[in-house]
């Protein structure tokens, strides 16, 4: 068996972390917003599920002077969510021709639902999520590559994994995937890459 692995942010959604930090610059009254390395901190312990998205948005208010819910967090990711034609693209693609689909994704709850409010049944198709704030790390962790294996109970090496960061692909080769970094440049052959793969 084969299975299409892929990433969420920037292969089936794109973003700009930009436009958060500006949208909460401009609640607070403020030119900018930044995020200091604790910032960042507390943001990646969300997307590992060892924070909920009450308690990251209890810290946002408090680190940058606004007055946040998570509704409104989960409003402002989903004006920040748009469509990757090429990835989302790829993802029907595979699951209409029968392939089992899976994400893989670093993300939190209230982007899974940002995504589903703006399309909803975005994700139909896929046999399943791998979420890293379900699963408790993130990637480029290679335990979450490996509970990903687990629970398909296969080798990397029938695993087609595409991802826009670097470490993250890096970290799938090392485990034997068939992994690609999802850069523009790269859209055209990691589809013919991905035929091969598959007998498309």
């Amino acid at each position: 068996m084969k299975y299409f692995l892929f990433d969420i942010g920037n292969v089936l959604v794109d973003f700009d972390f930009n436009v958060l930090c500006q949208t909460i610059a401009d609640a607070a009254g403020r030119p900018e917003a930044v995020f200091t390395d604790h910032d960042i901190e507390i943001h990646n312990a969300n997307e590992q599920g060892l924070i909920s998205d009450a308690e990251w948005v209890d810290h946002l208010n408090a680190s940058m002077g606004i007055s946040w819910s998570v509704a409104d967090l989960t409003a402002t990711w989903s004006r920040i969510f748009t469509i990757n034609e090429a990835g989302r693209g790829m993802f029907l693609d595979a699951a209409a021709s029968g392939v089992p689909v899976y994400t893989l994704s670093n993300i939190a709850k209230h982007h899974v639902d940002a995504i589903e409010n703006n399309w909803a049944g975005f994700f139909n198709g896929a046999d399943g999520l791998f979420l890293s704030y379900q699963i408790g790390v993130r990637k480029p962790h290679p335990d979450i590559y490996r509970h990903a294996l687990n629970e398909l109970n296969a080798s990397g090496e029938e695993c087609f994994f595409i991802d826009d960061r670097s470490e993250n692909v890096e970290s799938a080769l090392e485990l034997g995937f068939h992994a690609h970094q999802f850069i523009p440049e790269n859209h055209a052959a990691i589809r013919e890459a991905a035929k091969a793969f598959f007998g498309w």
